[in-house]
């Protein structure tokens, strides 16, 4: 027997009168409008629990929907350990296997009653082929068209929508019918299919959807914020006999609209916010209560999310009360934020070794800077859903063919990349290169193929394409500028192109723009002594010999997206980059429903955190070949300035910092005021309690950027661009309220920029006075760090 006491003690211990009372619905149509970190994993395994243990249904006769199948698991765990091992289970799924299962049970009414199922790899090669009989190879991806087919899928149901589509890209609509035609001669369905082909059981069918409901009375539903048009159509022919009529007992869906950041994979918001229109008579139940974060950090989340019109209104509170649980910091550069956010944890861990702690960015070229701080610190890290910034594919790419430059007996690198990008070099040309070089292990890369091109041992497409490969390195050598070099193997390569054509643009993007910040990073290394190639790798290594030691490391901060951190808590959260172009994307910047999915995804990383909550941004950011102006995001304007204390610590170094987080996270933090507090336009001071030891002295911006209404030149992520001499100056002139001395004669100071006849111009980092008076300045060049005799820079 189940066991009912028990577990009915745990609902009257463990559930609250909200999360019990969306339990204790026993029919009709219920909407869970379940906020973050409110247990609805919680209530939605203890509604299926309810119904077979209090209300004596019979578990066959119950069906529960999520999205991925370690959700799946878990809710089959809980629900498990109420029941007995031998009663037959309730059905706990995903969509794609439910309806997998329906049409497995149902042969005879598909178009052809055995199928196979297309996974991503077979997708991939069917979709190359037919991309290779139409001429396209070179013109579209597989990956870019798999996922234009996706689109149109789950989109099916709007016919005009569909038919506008193809009128727009009639080569499209010839692509997508060949890929079906191949499908149906090859009996094979992919992901998609499954859900139009259950969908069509149901529309198409109608004693199939009565037997369906007499048979599955109870339904439920997970996460329905992430549902997609198809899902959603599948789900209503489920539960509802006519337009008004449910068709089962009950339908209990749950979910929260605040959380809905998937429409790039085809979620759409409007399916959860549609439940009360398409199911007459739903009770709407609210589980406002959060048992994760602390009671300040959900009135910022609170005062962020209610500024979106696409919404169920709720508020989230906590029983954990606490104060002083956000601080916001307004740093010079990316480098300065990722140093900031190493010293924090640092703090942190030093305070309390099981400290969890996150990062969270928009997107993943913004983790190269965080990686190298953490590094540079001894902070072991992990990447959760991605790889680091150095293991991603392009870079590594691109590093062999620096590595060659430098070493030329690198075998690894050269097999790496001598068919990268394409070069119709295959197997039997690698085989053939590994043999010549196992018998002559003394000649460089470019003597084994020069040996290949003389004695023409492969057809002469293949000797040309070798021709091209050695060329690539012309003039290139071990001392070069790193960033340079690297140019100019992008521009002999075609490199940016090749992934244009080999990935779906999205993917594409996001690898040129770790390219681009590739570049930016080669950039500072120089700008830092590592200025020959050589060095570069050398300094590379070192840093990946830190990876490798350090990722089994239990205790190692997570580096993320946003999108990654769903369902994830952390007892401290560092979300860094809130800049406008950053967060919200650039991307967004025109369509009012995008800004709405920017800012719940903003919403989304403020709820991970459980303790703490630190939110950045950088004043300036290293583009490529150029330095952007930063504008901060205008969703930190929409929490209250109590909640939200920003420090401008543009110029702090690591004891500063140190001393302002040990008093944040260590001291008595009840007493703490801020001593400047964000207002968008200025920053004003308010009097801090806190001042660490040779603090420098407080900037105040009276014309800084404002939100909106500014129109500038835009860079890479949308905002103004200026040389490397005019940033330098700028950032001081911002430091000193626009006082700079044009004087050469005047003394020489720490952060005043100086111009030298052959360096340039540059900061300086410290001042010496040696004997018989002689001034000995360091100065931060381009070219990195010099020791110079005062009379020979000029102050401007």
């Amino acid at each position: 027997m189940p066991h009912a006491h028990s577990f009915n003690e745990f609902i009257e211990k463990n559930l609250n009168a909200e999360q019990q009372k969306a339990v204790a619905q026993r029919s009709g149509a219920i909407l869970v409008s379940a906020g973050a970190g409110s247990g609805k994993t919680r209530v939605i395994t203890a509604r299926i629990t309810n119904l077979i243990i209090n209300e004596h249904v019979p578990p066959h006769s119950i069906v529960a929907l999520t999205f991925t199948n370690k959700a799946a698991k878990e809710m089959q765990s809980r629900v498990g350990s109420f029941l007995d091992k031998t009663e037959r289970p309730p059905w706990i799924g995903t969509f794609h296997s439910y309806c997998l299962h329906l049409l497995k049970s149902n042969p005879a009414l598909l178009a052809y009653p055995f199928f196979s199922i297309l996974d991503e790899d077979d997708q991939q090669k069917l979709l190359k082929g037919i991309l290779k009989q139409h001429g396209l190879v070179k013109e579209v991806s597989p990956k870019e068209l798999s996922w234009q087919i996706s689109h149109i899928k789950n989109n099916a149901l709007d016919g005009q929508m569909v038919e506008q589509l193809y009128r727009m890209n009639p080569l499209l609509h010839q692509l997508y019918n060949a890929y079906e035609q191949e499908k149906r001669a090859s009996r094979c369905l992919d992901f998609d299919d499954l859900l139009l082909e259950a969908l069509n059981l149901f529309s198409r069918h109608a004693e199939f959807k009565k037997e369906h409901q007499e048979s599955i009375k109870h339904i439920l539903v997970d996460e329905y914020q992430d549902t997609n048009v198809v899902q959603h159509e599948l789900l209503k022919h489920m539960a509802k006999k006519g337009d008004k009529q449910l068709g089962v007992e009950s339908i209990c869906i749950v979910g929260d609209e605040d959380q809905s950041i998937y429409s790039w994979r085809g979620a759409t918001v409007t399916n959860i916010l549609n439940i009360q229109k398409d199911f007459p008579n739903t009770v709407v139940v609210k589980i406002e209560q959060n048992y994760r974060s602390a009671q300040p950090i959900l009135e910022a989340a609170n005062a962020l999310i209610i500024n979106n019109k696409q919404r169920n209104p709720k508020k989230l509170w906590s029983a954990k009360q606490g104060e002083d649980r956000i601080r916001a910091l307004s740093c010079l550069s990316e480098y300065q934020e990722a140093d900031a956010i190493a010293n924090l944890i640092k703090v942190a861990k030093g305070i309390k070794k099981e400290t969890t702690a996150a990062i969270l960015y928009r997107t993943h070229f913004q983790s190269r800077a965080l990686e190298e701080a953490l590094l540079k610190n001894s902070i072991a890290y992990t990447i959760i859903g991605g790889v680091q910034f150095y293991e991603r594919l392009e870079i590594k790419d691109l590093l062999a063919y620096l590595r060659l430059i430098v070493n030329p007996f690198d075998h690894a690198s050269f097999f790496r990349i001598i068919n990268t990008p394409q070069r119709g070099l295959g197997e039997k040309s690698e085989e053939l290169f590994f043999s010549l070089w196992h018998a002559e292990p003394f000649l460089t890369f470019i003597d084994v193929i020069n040996k290949v091109i003389e004695q023409k041992l492969l057809p002469q497409t293949k000797l040309e394409a070798l021709a091209n490969f050695i060329s690539i390195f012309d003039g290139l050598s071990g001392t070069d500028a790193p960033e340079q070099a690297l140019e100019k193997i992008l521009l002999r390569t075609g490199y940016l192109g090749y992934l244009k054509a080999t990935y779906e643009a999205e993917n594409a993007k996001e690898r040129n723009e770790n390219i681009k910040e590739l570049l930016s990073a080669l950039a500072h290394f120089e700008l830092n002594g590592t200025d020959t190639i050589d060095k570069l790798l050398d300094a590379v290594a070192l840093m990946q010999e830190n990876i490798h030691k350090k990722k089994d490391d239990p205790t190692t901060v997570k580096l993320m997206t946003y999108h990654a951190a769903k369902g994830l808590e952390f007892d401290l959260v560092a979300l860094v980059g809130l800049e406008d172009g950053l967060m919200p994307s650039i991307r967004a910047e025109y369509a009012q429903e995008k800004i709405e999915e920017e800012r719940r995804l903003f919403y989304v990383g403020i709820t991970r955190a459980k303790e703490r909550l630190l939110i950045s941004h950088a004043r300036y950011r290293y583009g490529y070949r150029n330095m952007t102006d930063q504008v901060a995001s205008r969703f930190l304007q929409e929490i209250p300035k109590n909640l939200l204390p920003m420090e401008d610590c543009s110029y702090w170094k690591q004891p500063q910092m140190v001393s302002y987080f040990s008093h944040w996270l260590g001291a008595k933090t009840e007493s703490y005021t801020p001593s400047t507090v964000l207002t968008f336009g200025s920053y004003q001071s308010t009097g801090s309690s806190f001042s660490p030891t040779h603090a420098p002295k407080k900037t105040v911006h009276q014309k800084s950027p404002k939100i909106s209404g500014q129109k500038t030149k835009l860079s890479r992520i949308g905002h103004a661009t200026t040389t490397h001499k005019e940033t330098l100056k700028k950032v001081y002139e911002n430091a000193t309220n626009g006082t700079t001395t044009n004087s050469s004669t005047a003394p020489f100071k720490k952060n005043s920029p100086v111009e030298h006849a052959t360096f340039g111009t540059g900061i300086i980092q410290e001042v010496e006075t040696k004997v018989l008076g002689k001034t000995i300045v360091t100065v931060l060049f381009k070219v990195g760090t010099k020791k110079i005799d005062a009379q020979f820079l000029k102050l401007i």
